[in-house]
């Protein structure tokens, strides 16, 4: 054992049900990538039927909504769940897990009660900011309750994530998804509601997995050693509260980043309140799959998190590297290949499964694909800067793509309408892709060429799936002959991955579990 490195991470004791233990990377990211396929499928069948259910002002209305929520359920509990990836793992090696777990707990729980009544009580200046009409007070009274459900279901995903449980994790992700379909065809069938309904819907799966996760948690506490360290209250929140409140100002800033451009449709386009929900709504078409890309990118990088913070606390710095330049490669050309299939069987989509209807989604297609495939890139890319403590520098990035997204889309809405929003929104993320990287590299990320080649295959998606996946393929076939597409090291953790899937495909149970920990 080197100087820098701290003895191994205090697991639940051997009693601990197999189905509690922390998962390998490699265990967690077949896990994940079953259940996503899973979740994805549903997702995407759910949100095909909204298009068809749902006039494109309803659904314009439902994405304003839905993104409302996507930068309120971070906020209001000041970030603090984001923090988990990054300390969890210190405070179990430390044996100061239970108190770290109930202090955060409780905290959240407060805060988010703050939230659910001060949006009661500004129901109709939030109506009035969000929706453009002061009378959709039942809209917001609707999405405050839906907001405490959802910060509920983000606390229990990023916790089961941070302890590496990233099966059940998974599961959750899939019981909400699910929920989320089940009860959004029953009410849209059975009632008079409209985008109401897709809220109601959206809460009761955050409910469902809630209440999995909840059960979890639970289970694992029973499981949980004692803890055999005092944590003061003023040396955990003082580590804590400034990591959580830049890690609160990074979910601000990359969430409007990710949001922005739809209030600018609504709020600069120049039209009708009505004409300009239609022009959201269809905006919203073309990000059905697209979305399935950044929500992919979300949860691999949270799921990869722990498992880098693993290595860098025990002083593997190198490795953190290594996984993080093999990760991103691989996100980027799986993306890239996945867009160019969706633009190739796009057509199919638009004119037999949206009857037409969103021919308007349809055109901007190819750039919500690259962007969207950018951002997912950047997203994993931003864990070195997770692991380096480095949270204002990703609060910087994507503050610097939101000012670059805001002006050019002030620029291009007016004139030039969705394709002006599209286009704005990728030079943003394009320049937020190229700072993620520059900044990680001044932290001591050593990033492979390779590495660089494939973070840009994305922009080839403009010219289309056949084209996009041309260029894919030459890539792939020169960077694997010339070997700067993928390091022996990697084809060697290739081969033994490989031998996972068999081993545990056979039956090989907990065999393989000690010998995947580094794949």
């Amino acid at each position: 054992m080197t100087g820098n490195e701290v003895p191994a991470a205090k697991e639940p004791s051997r009693a601990t049900p197999r189905w509690l233990r922390g998962d390998s990377v490699a265990v967690g990211l077949l896990s994940l990538a079953g259940l996503t396929l899973l979740q994805r499928s549903v997702g995407l069948l759910r949100n095909v039927w909204f298009c068809r259910v749902l006039d494109d002002d309803q659904l314009g209305r439902w994405s304003l909504a839905y993104h409302f929520l996507l930068v309120a359920a971070p906020l209001v509990v000041l970030g603090l769940p984001g923090s988990f990836g990054r300390y969890v793992e210190r405070y179990r090696q430390r044996g100061q897990l239970r108190r770290f777990l109930v202090r955060t707990g409780a905290a959240c729980l407060a805060v988010a009660l703050v939230g659910f009544v001060g949006l009661h009580l500004g129901a109709p200046w939030v109506a009035r900011g969000l929706f453009g009409d002061a009378e959709r007070v039942a809209l917001v009274r609707i999405l405050a309750t839906t907001l405490i459900l959802v910060t509920a279901f983000n606390f229990l995903v990023e916790l089961l994530t941070s302890l590496r449980l990233i099966r059940l994790a998974s599961l959750m992700q899939f019981v909400c998804s699910l929920g989320f379909a089940l009860w959004g065809v029953m009410l849209l069938t059975w009632t008079p509601l409209r985008e109401e309904a897709v809220m109601l819907a959206y809460a009761g799966g955050a409910l469902c997995a809630a209440l999995v996760g909840l059960a979890v948690v639970v289970w694992y506490w029973q499981c949980l050693p004692q803890d055999t360290q005092p944590l003061s209250t003023g040396a955990l929140w003082g580590v804590l509260l400034p990591f959580a409140g830049w890690i609160w100002a990074w979910n601000l800033v990359s969430n409007l980043f990710e949001v922005a451009d739809q209030f600018m449709l609504k709020y600069f386009s120049g039209l009708p309140p009505l004409a300009a929900d239609s022009l959201v709504g269809q905006y919203y078409s073309s990000r059905v799959i697209p979305l399935l890309l950044i929500s992919v990118a979300a949860m691999l990088a949270g799921s990869l998190l722990p498992h880098m913070t693993r290595d860098w606390e025990a002083g593997r710095r190198a490795a953190a590297g290594r996984r993080l330049n093999m990760f991103v490669k691989l996100a980027a050309i799986v993306f890239t290949l996945g867009a160019a299939c969706c633009l190739l069987g796009s057509p199919i989509l638009f004119t037999w499964a949206l009857q037409g209807k969103y021919d308007g989604g349809l055109a901007v297609l190819p750039g919500t694909l690259a962007y969207c495939a950018c951002y997912g890139i950047g997203c994993l890319a931003m864990n070195y800067l997770l692991c380096a403590e480095k949270a204002p520098f990703a609060c910087l990035v994507w503050a610097s793509g939101l000012a670059f997204n805001v002006v050019l889309n002030l620029l291009l809405v007016p004139r030039f309408g969705l394709p002006g929003v599209v286009v704005a929104t990728f030079v943003a993320n394009g320049v937020a892709l190229v700072a993620i990287f520059r900044l990680c590299s001044g932290a001591g990320m050593q990033w492979q060429f390779g590495t660089l080649v494939a973070a840009a295959l994305p922009i080839s998606l403009w010219l289309g799936g056949g084209p996009a996946l041309g260029i894919v393929a030459v890539v792939l076939a020169v960077g694997c002959w010339e070997r700067w597409l993928v390091s022996e090291q990697e084809l060697a953790a290739a081969r033994e991955f490989a031998v996972l899937l068999l081993t545990r495909w056979k039956g090989g149970g907990d065999r393989t579990q000690t010998a995947s920990t580094q794949v």
